[in-house]
């Protein structure tokens, strides 16, 4: 096998810079994923229970989320624009039921959860996509570090 030849300046510095970047997208998307998941655990566990009376839906490439008034079971909190999560996927033109009760209210306000939401996936897919990001950082230093020995004369 053949050594590497060095690596010019700039290939050195588009593989820093390709670390930083996989490090920020993988890091910080594992991290939202990873508290998505833990707010809507946490929402389950205390937030408070009410009914989302739906006035809207949300929709992106592949599905809709609805959107509504949260009025929780005995009134004293209640809150507009309101997205609910839970394990039903939401079509274009599927019909706007009236209300879903038995949801819980996140602390911020702005999510509700239904009792099937799923929290682990979200918890599992951000922890991936930290690790895959790790291993391709790392990956990439390895690189530079090779390349920068094959540089240098012994």
């Amino acid at each position: 096998m053949s050594p590497s030849r060095p690596l010019r300046t700039r290939e050195r510095v588009f593989i820093r810079i390709a670390i930083a970047f996989v490090l920020l997208v993988c890091l910080g998307g594992g991290l939202g994923l990873a508290a998505e998941g833990f707010e809507g655990r946490t929402a389950l566990r205390d937030g408070p229970v009410g009914a989302l009376t739906l006035t809207d839906r949300d929709c992106g490439k592949e599905s809709c989320s609805w959107i509504g008034t949260f009025t929780s079971a005995d009134g004293a909190v209640t809150g507009r624009g309101v997205e609910l999560r839970d394990d039903v996927d939401v079509s274009r033109g599927e019909a706007m039921p009236g209300a879903i009760d038995g949801v819980r209210l996140a602390e911020d306000a702005e999510t509700a959860y239904t009792a099937d939401y799923g929290w682990r996936t979200p918890i599992a897919k951000g922890a991936a996509l930290a690790v895959v990001g790790l291993g391709v950082a790392i990956g990439l230093y390895l690189v530079l570090r090779r390349a920068r020995a094959a540089g240098v004369p012994r």
